[in-house]
C-alpha cells in the first residue's frame, strides 16, 4: 500500500509540472511538442506501473508505444497555424493563422483558402502562385498550431479536458494517453463515447476500457472524431466516498469571528 501510495504521489506531481502554472511574475517557459510528449510519456509510465503495483490485470505491452497520426494526412482547419519557409526567400516565409473564412493573409498572394487542405497541397499551391515571382521556389509548410479539431476525455482521468486533433481522427487509446490515463477511481470497463448526431440527441457506444488498456482488445479502441466526448466514470465506492466526505464550511458568529464547522454530504 505505501509503494502504491508512492507511485500515486509521483503521478500527481509530475502531472503538476505540466499542468500548473508558475507565479504571475514568473518568465513563461514553452515547451516543444517533443518536450511535451517526452513528459506525457513519463507521466503515463508511472500510471501504468501504479496499475501494475494495485495488482490489477497485466498491462498490454504495446500502450506506451501509441501510433502518432503523420500531420501528412491532417486537413487544415480554423484557427490552425502554419509556418511556411521558402528557401533564401524570408520576405515570403513567415508564420500564418487560418482565419474564419478559412484563408491565410500571404505576401505578393494576398488571401489564400487553405483550409480542407493537407500541407502538401498548400505546399504545392503556394509554389505555384510564387513562380510568377520566383524561379524555381522551394517551399516547405510545417504545421506548428494544432486548434482546429478537438475531442474531449472527461471523469476518472489524469488530465481531463480538451484533447487537440493531429490528424483528422483519433482512437480511443490515443486519446486517454493524452489525457493521463484512468485514474485508480475509474470504472474502466463501463466507459462510453458520445457522437454529437443532427438531431441533437448525441449517440453513446459503451467501450470496455479496461480490456483494451490491460488485454489488448482492439475491438475497444473506437475511432473518434471532431467534437466526439469520452467519459470515464468513478467506481460506486468513488461516488459514495465524494458523497459522505465532509466539508469544511465558514460560519459567522454574531460577534463577526468566524468558525469552521464540518458538515456531512447528506
Amino acid at each position: 500500500m505505501t509503494k502504491l501510495l508512492r507511485h500515486y504521489n509521483m503521478i500527481v506531481f509530475l502531472t503538476a509540472l505540466i499542468a500548473v502554472p508558475g507565479p504571475a511574475h514568473a518568465k513563461e517557459q514553452t515547451m516543444t511538442p517533443e518536450e511535451l510528449e517526452r513528459q506525457q510519456q513519463l507521466i503515463n509510465q508511472q500510471v501504468l506501473q501504479t496499475y501494475a503495483e494495485a495488482g490489477t490485470q497485466p498491462v498490454d505491452p504495446g500502450i506506451i508505444n501509441m501510433d502518432v497520426t503523420s500531420d501528412s494526412r491532417y486537413t487544415l482547419g480554423v484557427n490552425d497555424v502554419i509556418e511556411v519557409t521558402v528557401l533564401r526567400h524570408p520576405e515570403v516565409s513567415g508564420q500564418y493563422i487560418i482565419n474564419q473564412e478559412g484563408k491565410i493573409q500571404y505576401e505578393f498572394a494576398g488571401d489564400v483558402h487553405v483550409a480542407g487542405q493537407t500541407k502538401d497541397e498548400v505546399t504545392e499551391t503556394l509554389q505555384d502562385m510564387l513562380t510568377e515571382f520566383i524561379i524555381s521556389p522551394e517551399v516547405t509548410v510545417k504545421i506548428i498550431g494544432y486548434n482546429s479539431k478537438v475531442v474531449y476525455v472527461i471523469g476518472e482521468v489524469g488530465q481531463p479536458g480538451k484533447i487537440f486533433m493531429r490528424g483528422d481522427t483519433i482512437t480511443v487509446r490515443e486519446a486517454l494517453l493524452q489525457a493521463g490515463l484512468p485514474l485508480l477511481t475509474a470504472k474502466v470497463e463501463k466507459s462510453k463515447l458520445f457522437t454529437p448526431s443532427a438531431n441533437g440527441v448525441p449517440e453513446q457506444k459503451k467501450v470496455n476500457v479496461k480490456s483494451l488498456l490491460y488485454k489488448g482488445d482492439l475491438r475497444e479502441n473506437l475511432v473518434m472524431k471532431p467534437g466526439d466526448t469520452l467519459f470515464i466514470p468513478p467506481t460506486a465506492m468513488t461516488k459514495v466516498m465524494r458523497t459522505i466526505q465532509p466539508v469544511a464550511a465558514p460560519i459567522t458568529t454574531g460577534a463577526g469571528v468566524g468558525r469552521t464547522v464540518t458538515t456531512g454530504g447528506f
